[in-house]
């Protein structure tokens, strides 16, 4: 499932972490930018995916970070 989270705090983070673990597709954003995501990212993320590359193929707005 692919699944959206907008902001980067206690419960987004937590979020983020519970869903990729289920093995879900996890897409961030926050208002402060994509390098204020670099630790949650690294944590979760195997292999981080650069937004303006994977948002490309779809209508929809960038999000920060895409966990696969």
């Amino acid at each position: 499932m692919k699944i959206g989270i907008i902001g980067a705090g206690q419960i987004g983070s937590t979020l983020t972490r519970r869903l990729t673990a289920l093995g879900h597709e996890v897409l961030v954003a926050n208002s402060r930018g994509p390098e204020t995501l670099s630790d949650l990212a690294s944590e979760t993320c195997p292999m981080p995916t650069s937004l303006r590359a994977s948002v490309a193929t779809e209508r929809r707005p960038a999000p920060t970070i895409v966990c696969r």
